[in-house]
């Protein structure tokens, strides 16, 4: 959903408001960076949960 806004926010920006488009998409990619980032943090908090779950319930 975060990504269907952002996408959202930047086509308005470029087809309303008349934005550079080569600004907007550098948004994007920034936007996507940090999307990606926080699924990588979750993935490694999961791992690090399950991790030490295993270790003190032996």
């Amino acid at each position: 959903m975060a990504i269907f806004a952002t996408l959202t926010f930047v086509g308005s920006a470029i087809f309303i408001f008349d934005v550079e488009a080569k600004l907007m998409l550098q948004f994007l990619g920034v936007s996507l960076l940090g999307v990606v980032t926080m699924i990588i943090a979750a993935l490694a908090f999961t791992g690090l949960r399950i991790a030490i779950r295993r270790l003190f319930n032996k």
